[in-house]
């Protein structure tokens, strides 16, 4: 009896030790973070991955992102973020400290690249809420809202870091679907080829009139050789007589 109370305790210490969050700086937050995204949320989907565990899709409108290469975007009105739990035929598979959205929820995102695709980084520390207060735009932690340095960041503050630790600040995609152009599409594309018309025209005329004439070569050729073996013919009988 004692061994079962001691292993649900231990259980339970478990469990609560893993929805403890610990406040970080925002810099160290994203430390080995692959992108950050402000997108606005769309809706959920679950899917099982190959060694059973289930995991949440949420789709969101990409409005700005940092880090992410335009060719991992594809369409920033369908972009895929993932992070575990969900539900699976009829069951609901919850893990403490993940993530909540909302319909239509605009947050901010710090992701990390993984084999099942995009996920928020440090579960629910990886969301930010955004508001506004004086028509200026702040940031603030879902896990420490009310924190002295992560319930109030300013979006200098937070563009500041992207650049120090990313490489560069919040951008706007300008396109709602990237297709991909491989070197030899843009090679041909910048040598081009100029339409067959007005300035163009005489070269093509000139060339269609020389492989006509190329392609009547040989009929004259042969008309030549019989004419010269008729000739021939015609002058040794005329030798005989």
């Amino acid at each position: 009896m004692n061994r079962i109370l001691l292993l649900s305790v231990f259980y339970f210490q478990f469990n609560v030790m893993a929805t403890t969050f610990i406040p970080l700086s925002l810099d160290k937050q994203l430390e080995e973070a692959d992108g950050v995204v402000l997108g606005e949320f769309k809706g959920l989907e679950y899917r099982k991955i190959n060694d059973g565990r289930i995991l949440t899709e949420a789709t969101f409108k990409i409005i700005k992102s940092a880090g992410i290469k335009q060719s991992e975007i594809v369409n920033k009105n369908n972009f895929k973020v993932v992070y575990p739990g969900g539900e699976w035929q009829g069951l609901v598979y919850k893990v403490s400290g993940a993530p909540k959205f909302f319909k239509d929820e605009k947050s901010l995102l710090i992701l990390k690249n993984t084999p099942y695709g995009y996920s928020v980084k440090g579960l629910g520390m990886g969301k930010y809420e955004i508001y506004k207060e004086f028509d200026k735009t702040y940031y603030k932690s879902a896990v420490f809202p009310g924190h002295a340095k992560l319930g109030k960041i300013s979006s200098k503050t937070l563009n500041n870091s992207l650049e120090k630790m990313l490489g560069e600040s919040l951008v706007t995609k300008s396109s709602d679907l990237f297709v991909f152009k491989s070197n030899t599409t843009k090679k041909v594309k910048s040598e081009g080829r100029a339409p067959a018309s007005i300035g163009n025209s005489r070269t093509v005329a000139e060339q269609l009139d020389k492989k006509e004439e190329e392609a009547s070569n040989p009929y004259w050729l042969v008309i030549l050789f019989a004419f010269m073996g008729a000739y021939s013919a015609f002058s040794m009988r005329k030798h005989r007589k």
